[in-house]
C-alpha cells in the first residue's frame, strides 16, 4: 500500500465512534441491510458452525460478532486500529487483525471457508486487489460474499426526485467526496465504479460467479430503488 493510501484509510480512526453509533442505531443509512443479506446467504450455503470466516474490512466488528454467535470461527480484519479497539472491547471470541484488505498479508493461503465484505470495497483504491487477496485465503470450494452501496442509485451523482425515482447524472469511475462537512463521505470520500467493473474484476480474480442481488431498502421513505448491490462467487476446487 502506498503511503498516501495508508494515511487516507487511517483517517477512519477519527470516525470510529461515529461509525459505531451509526451501526448500533441500525438506521436506513447504515450497513444493516448488508449484514442481513450476508447472514442469510451464509445460512443458505452452509451450517457455519465450526467454519472459518474472514470478515474483510470488519470496521467496529458488528458483523463479525453476529457470525461468531452463530458458531463460526471468525477473523475480523481492518486497517483502522480505533475501529478494532471498539471491536475488541465487544468480544474476544473473534480474532481481530490489523491488516490491509488489499493484501491480507498476515493471513495464510487457503485458510477460510468463507470471506465476507460488507460495504467496504468503495473505500479502497484497488478493489481487484481485495478480490485477489480474498481468493488466495479461501479454501478450494469456498465462497466470497460482498455487498457495496449500489453505484447506480447511491452515489453523489444520483439524486432523489421526490416521486420515488432518481436522476443519475454521472456513472464514470472516479473518486468523490460528498458535500457538507463533518461526515464520513465529506471527509474521506469514496471510489465510484460501475457495476460491470466490480463483476468483471471479481471473475478476473478467479471467482466463479454464483449470484448477484440488488437489495431492497429498509427505509422506502425516500425512494424504492435498491440501495445495495451484492454478489457471491466461488473458488473452484482444484
Amino acid at each position: 500500500m502506498l503511503e498516501w493510501e495508508a494515511a487516507l484509510l487511517a483517517q477512519y480512526d477519527g470516525f470510529a465512534e461515529q461509525y459505531n453509533q451509526l451501526v448500533k442505531q441500525g438506521g436506513p443509512t447504515g450497513p444493516e441491510a448488508a449484514f442481513r443479506y450476508i447472514e442469510t446467504q451464509l445460512g443458505r450455503l452452509a451450517d457455519v458452525r465450526g467454519l472459518a470466516i474472514c470478515d474483510v474490512g470488519c470496521g467496529q466488528g458488528e458483523l463479525s460478532l453476529r457470525l461468531s454467535r452463530s458458531g463460526a470461527d471468525v477473523t475480523g480484519v481492518d486497517l483502522s486500529s480505533e475501529q478494532l479497539a471498539i471491536a475488541r472491547g465487544e468480544s474476544d471470541r473473534v480474532r481481530w487483525v490489523l491488516d490491509d484488505a488489499m493484501e491480507l498479508g498476515t493471513l495464510p493461503d487457503e485458510a477460510f471457508d468463507f470471506v465476507v465484505s460488507s460495504v467496504m470495497l468503495m473505500d479502497v483504491s484497488d478493489h481487484a486487489k481485495v478480490f485477489r487477496a480474498s481468493h488466495r485465503i479461501l479454501k478450494p470450494g469456498g465462497a466470497m460474499i460482498w455487498v457495496i452501496m449500489h453505484p447506480c442509485f447511491q452515489s453523489p451523482f444520483s439524486h432523489p426526485l421526490g416521486d420515488g425515482s432518481r436522476k443519475v447524472l454521472d456513472y464514470r469511475e472516479q473518486f468523490w467526496k460528498s458535500g457538507g462537512t463533518g461526515t464520513i463521505r465529506s471527509t474521506l470520500g469514496a471510489y465510484h465504479r460501475p457495476l460491470a467493473m466490480y463483476i468483471n474484476d471479481f471473475m478476473g480474480a478467479g471467482f466463479a460467479l454464483g449470484r448477484v442481488d440488488e437489495l431492497d431498502r429498509l427505509d422506502t421513505s425516500v425512494d424504492v430503488l435498491p440501495a445495495h448491490f451484492a454478489a457471491i462467487g466461488f473458488k473452484l476446487p482444484k
